[in-house]
């Protein structure tokens, strides 16, 4: 069964923030998509370049286009701003720099409606990108669904803001996008985790979204990350107390071991120590666990990028790819079994997709 085209409205919603280098090819994407029924809302969140004329350009060709302005007020409000201006039943996030496949849309309805009702979000795998489009690595292939509330508490599934589809029902019940992480990070891995308490989770187990990778994006600065990801547990624990207490303690364990590694990278060797050691004190078997899953990770990605600087061929753009096809090596989390040990202790169970 196929979600009405007619009766099904999506509302894509485009935070903007002088991103005059990439928001057209972002609206570009957007306005592509196979399935029509889309009501595309930018929000120019206070930029100071051509963000908005070149919006306004799109909206001047599609009337699928519009254009919110507001002064600068940061990723959460902005996103919120948008999904608010919208009316679809769906709500579909895409950050200004990132980029989908055609067929995005289509496939995460189709899988809406083979859900039911009780469906409050679907997400895609991605690729990571460069700033011409061309493919640097596949994301991690996780093709979780159901309920994955307790293990998305210990492993991002999704990975990034603009591969989820979430029901507006849902996406109004957990109050949209958290304004204690604004400019803090975490705030798309917060709203999966909301919505997946109280929803099921569907997946299209498809490089659909093209995720660019920025040196100079808050994602690289992997000090912050890890203490938003603190913050998001307490937000979490906060308004979920019925978390059962082990999964909360392996996911504290956990994000003060990321801490720890993180402030080891920066060259805060004293900060480390202090981390590692309360990661220790909350979970040991844990901490040493996704210790060793993180230096494997590590270790992984180091082969991978290795392979891709002595490739001869320049590699292939992101839209001339075939969704279902990986590129190179691809990393399965549940492929390490250390992970595995993690997540039997929540209600997902460890098979592979």
């Amino acid at each position: 069964m196929k979600l009405s085209e007619v009766e099904t409205l999506v509302t894509v919603v485009i935070p903007a923030y002088n991103a005059e280098a990439t928001i057209g090819t972002t609206l570009n994407s957007a306005r592509g998509q196979s399935y029509r029924n889309l009501e595309i809302i930018v929000v120019v969140d206070g930029a100071t370049d051509g963000t908005e004329a070149i919006a306004r350009h799109h909206a001047q060709q599609d009337d699928r286009v519009s254009i919110v302005v507001t002064a600068n007020c940061g990723l959460c409000p902005a996103r919120n701003t948008g999904a608010r201006a919208g009316s679809g039943a769906f709500i579909a996030p895409l950050d200004a720099d990132d980029i989908w496949h055609c067929d995005k849309i289509q496939k995460q309805l189709d899988v809406f409606a083979a859900g039911g009702e009780d469906m409050g979000m679907v997400y895609t795998l991605f690729r990571r990108i460069d700033q011409w489009d061309y493919l640097i690595r596949d994301g991690a292939v996780t093709c979780w669904s159901g309920d994955v509330f307790c293990a998305s508490l210990l492993y991002n599934c999704v990975g990034n803001g603009s591969s989820i589809m979430v029901r507006r029902r849902a996406f109004e019940q957990v109050g949209g996008y958290s304004m204690e992480l604004n400019r803090v990070g975490c705030e798309d891995y917060l709203l999966q985790i909301l919505v997946s308490h109280d929803w099921i989770v569907g997946v299209v187990p498809e490089y659909m979204t093209g995720y660019r990778y920025d040196h100079e994006s808050m994602s690289r600065n992997h000090v912050r990350m890890a203490l938003a990801r603190l913050k998001m547990l307490d937000i979490v624990s906060q308004r979920h107390p019925d978390v059962p207490e082990n999964v909360m303690h392996l996911a504290q364990s956990q994000a003060r071991a990321e801490l720890a590694i993180a402030s080891a990278r920066a060259g805060n060797i004293a900060k480390a120590v202090s981390e590692i050691s309360g990661a220790l004190r909350i979970n040991a078997s844990s901490t040493m666990a996704y210790s060793i899953y993180r230096l494997r990770d590590f270790a992984y990605r180091f082969i991978r990028t290795s392979g891709a600087n002595v490739r001869r061929n320049k590699p292939p753009k992101f839209e001339d790819m075939d969704p279902k096809t990986h590129y190179g090596i691809s990393y399965h989390p549940l492929r390490s079994r250390t992970m595995r040990r993690l997540l039997r202790q929540t209600t997902l169970p460890t098979k592979q997709c």
